[in-house]
């Protein structure tokens, strides 16, 4: 640590600001003016950039930017406001895209005009002082210097496109280097891990005996009860503690200590001082800097940003630079974006909806408008899901239920239900509160404060007997402050959420040709790339598109528009690396001239390909113009085997096969036979090939040859297991034409249109697979399953019916891993198959020899 003259106060100074000179000319500034002149001159430009002043409202606007102007400069905040700022224009000057808002910052007019958000907070009815709040923050002047306590400042989270933010990172650091750095994260053992491990080691207890005993952990809202809490709580879970003491006793001790650490994946801390001045460092694997402090202990030192790289705005820029339209000329209240989702059963790419969660609250809502889809983000949550039905019922029927006809103003547009912060914040305010004072109170009772709760359940009362009010007013409202707390959302966040998701709604159902091939293009930068291209063809042909496979001749290296569809790009091709690339543009381009297969294996040869890559280039089907044919099958295998055959020839050999190539119709194997039956003699007078010299071929080429001889008995089986393996999807072919000798079968897609009740059968490939006990004790199977067109879930199942899952197990049946292969039978229900068979199919394709031995 370095020694100060003076003891360095606890607080956050903030980093100094460096601005261009050219940005005060440009507000006709002195270059000498204060932070607070600079800010308010960019408030005034952003005032006529975003028409404000041509608003009939306009008065409006401007005092509400005085205020907040006024309060930030109040609490010491515009340094901190022109950081982000700093960092928001340099993304707009160098066009990376950046989302409308996210978090409580979407509230402030002044972030609006400073366009470090675009979501306009009057229109909206967002408040200022969820983000700001005057009785919240604190600071400390000393000689002349402000310090601010970190945990109280207020949070300014920025989402950036994803495939940029490495160069708004590189910013950051030049700008205050030495002095930022990555932020840790500590992960601490939950009360259902600890009982769990608990329960193995110390009670020596089954993998299927503990997850019963932490089944028996309540959540509330998503929350997962601690011990103490649950053991009072649950019946079940206190009976087997008190016949259980040892592990529950160790349990209790483990629970909440650290397990591990990580790294925040958006933070960054930047900090006033040089780093190791106020705090140790360490560094990542990845050789980057970070704190040695975890996040909560670094923001009482430092100023953390949350720079969030998000996919979904790299897919809507490169969609919007496609059509040439700008993202803001998108009217995000269209009533067009909104019919799309009456009967939605195209999720994928959807911001906020596309997960299933979302999508079932998107379905049963049918968003009629941008509040309406507000709704769905902010519903889309433990706690917030049990008022579903009653937001749908509001929706379909536009019935709300009063709480109260007093605040029914408030909360009418959402049915009744008090879904937003915000809505607590205005009844508070109805009452008789200031906004700031209604902020404390939903923080005090949301945060559980036991201590302070009494005293503000007695202003309430108070402001209700000065104000004249109803009694039952003030009950109702500190009820609403009471249990909305576990579920409200913030609205500044729903809001800022719903217009990108209202975005990408709008480019997928009016463009949906760029807004896939956009998808498509970024699945590059996902954890596994090829289950997203899955996803993403699965829905194609809701759109009337296919995803070509790739083609030689056709191909770009990137996915491509063709006609009505998508080509398939090949670098997306599994084993295709950034290293391989160049040499697969040279082989595209040299294979022009190919007249035939022995062209291939040369060129591919000549440009730097190696066997495997060409391999999987014929498997996924680019040469199939090249292939024999059993039926309309290509014989994709066999082609292989000819590549692998003719790779271990010797340059000599090469050459005279493919002097015999005509003769001997291009075939390797025929032409390598009669080489040592017919003795056949080379272009230097000497046999092609020796026995002796045969022999040796023989030891390298038998492995290819038995895996061959195991997969030839199965080429549509074989050919969509490699187009999937390579290409994440199979064009070819579905999984249940391969298995059609197990009678007729649904596709996922035509499951959707089958009554419920009805008997049906479905093939795929697992996903996931659960076994769990219920709170009744019954034990059950979960399985998911996927095929070409989307998934379903199957379970089997005791009850008070059958023992199915018993009866399975019983008769030899084992849980089902990742990736097998799997047949169904079953009765449909609204979302799951109840089974009442499940078929491990045992047919295999092999990719290796190890795997047939």
């Amino acid at each position: 640590m370095k020694n100060y003259e003076q003891p360095m106060p606890v607080g956050v100074r903030l980093p100094e600001i460096e601005v261009d000179r050219r940005v005060y000319y440009q507000l006709d500034l002195d270059p000498k003016s204060s932070n607070y002149d600079l800010l308010r001159a960019l408030c005034l430009r952003g005032v006529k950039q975003r028409g404000i002043d041509k608003l009939k409202n306009k008065q409006e606007y401007y005092d509400r930017v005085k205020m907040e102007l006024s309060v930030l400069k109040e609490l010491g905040f515009i340094d901190y406001i022109l950081l982000n700022w700093d960092i928001l224009n340099f993304c707009h000057y160098n066009e990376i895209p950046t989302g409308p808002g996210r978090g409580s910052a979407a509230g402030s007019l002044v972030l609006y005009l400073l366009k470090v958000t675009n979501v306009d907070p009057i229109k909206y009815d967002l408040f200022f002082e969820r983000f700001v709040s005057k009785s919240r923050a604190k600071k400390t002047v000393v000689d002349g210097i402000t310090y601010l306590d970190g945990s109280l400042l207020a949070d300014v989270d920025n989402d950036i496109s994803y495939d940029r933010r490495q160069e708004v990172i590189e910013y950051i650091e030049r700008k205050h280097k030495g002095r930022t750095c990555k932020i840790l994260t500590l992960n601490t053992l939950s009360s259902k891990l600890c009982v769990k491990e608990c329960g193995k080691i110390v009670g020596e207890l089954s993998e299927d005996e503990v997850n019963v005993i932490s089944n028996h952990i309540p959540k509330q809202f998503g929350k997962v009860f601690k011990l103490d809490k649950a053991y009072e709580e649950s019946d079940k879970f206190k009976e087997f503690a008190d016949k259980n003491q040892k592990i529950y006793k160790i349990a209790k001790k483990l629970e909440g200590l650290n397990k591990n650490t990580g790294v925040h994946p958006s933070g960054i801390a930047i900090s006033f001082y040089n780093i190791e001045e106020i705090m140790p460092m360490q560094k990542t694997n990845d050789g980057h800097l970070i704190s040695a402090y975890d996040m909560n202990d670094v923001a009482s030192l430092m100023v953390k940003f949350d720079i969030l790289g998000l996919r979904t705005l790299s897919v809507v820029h490169d969609t919007c630079q496609q059509l040439g339209i700008n993202i803001e000329d998108i009217d995000v209240e269209l009533p067009e974006i909104y019919e799309n989702f009456k009967n939605i059963e195209a999720p994928k790419g959807l911001f906020q909806i596309e997960a299933d969660t979302n999508f079932k609250v998107c379905k049963k809502v049918a968003p009629r408008s941008l509040e309406d889809l507000s709704a769905v983000v902010a519903i889309a949550r433990p706690g917030a899901l049990d008022y579903l039905d009653v937001y749908a019922d509001y929706t379909s029927s536009g019935q709300f239920q009063s709480v109260n006809e007093f605040f029914d103003d408030i909360l009418s547009y959402t049915g009744g239900i008090p879904l937003y912060q915000e809505q607590l914040m205005k009844m508070a305010v109805k009452v008789g509160f200031t906004l700031d004072e209604s902020e404390q109170l939903r923080r005090i009772v949301g945060k559980k404060k036991v201590d302070q709760m009494p005293a503000w359940r007695a202003k309430i009362e108070q402001k209700v007997e000065e104000n004249n009010l109803d009694k039952e007013v003030g009950d109702v409202l500190w009820k609403v402050a009471e249990d909305s707390a576990n579920y409200s959302f913030n609205k500044s966040h729903s809001i800022s959420y719903a217009i990108l998701a209202a975005i990408t709604t709008y480019l997928k159902f009016k463009h949906p040709q760029e807004f896939f091939l956009s998808l498509l293009k970024m699945t590059k930068h996902e954890p596994d790339s090829h289950a997203e291209i899955a996803l993403i063809n699965q829905e194609l042909c809701l759109f009337n598109m296919k995803l070509l496979p790739p083609d030689l001749s056709k191909s770009d290296i990137n996915f491509n528009i063709e006609g009505r569809n998508i080509r398939f790009g090949v670098n997306s091709i599994k084993g295709v690396s950034e290293k391989t690339l160049e040499s697969l543009v040279d082989f595209r381009k040299a294979q022009e001239n190919n007249q035939n297969k022995y062209d291939i294996f040369l060129t591919s040869k000549q440009c730097g390909l190696n066997i495997g890559v060409l391999s999987g280039l014929i498997q996924g089907g680019m040469m199939d113009s090249f292939c024999e044919s059993i039926g309309d099958i290509p014989n994709r295998c066999r082609l292989v085997l000819e590549s692998q055959a003719f790779n271990i020839l010797t340059e000599r050999e090469k050459r005279n096969v493919i002097q015999l190539g005509e003769k001997q119709n291009y075939d390797v194997l025929n032409t390598i036979h009669s080489a040592i039956k017919d003795n056949l003699i080379a272009d230097d007078g000497k046999p092609i090939m020796k026995q002796s010299r045969f022999e040796t071929f023989k030891n390298k080429y038998s492995s290819y040859r038995k895996i061959y001889d195991k997969n030839k008995n199965h080429l549509k089986f074989a050919n969509w297991f490699f187009e999937r393996k390579y290409l994440g999807y199979s064009h070819s072919t579905q999984i249940k034409d391969v298995f059609e000798n197990c009678g007729d079968m649904y596709n996922s897609l035509q499951l959707k249109s089958v009554p419920d009740n009805d008997r049906v059968k479905f093939v795929g490939v697992v996903t996931d697979c659960i076994s769990r006990t219920s709170r009744a004790g019954n034990k059950y199977m979960r399985v998911e399953i996927q095929d070409d067109f989307g998934k379903v879930n199957f379970m089997l199942a005791n009850n008070r019916r059958s023992a199915s899952l018993d009866n399975y197990l019983n008769n030899g049946g084992k849980k089902p891993k990742e990736e097998q292969i799997v047949f169904i039978y079953g009765s449909k229900g609204e979302d799951i198959i109840f089974g009442e068979k499940i078929t491990i199919l045992d047919e295999k394709i092999y990719t290796k020899l190890s795997e047939i031995k």
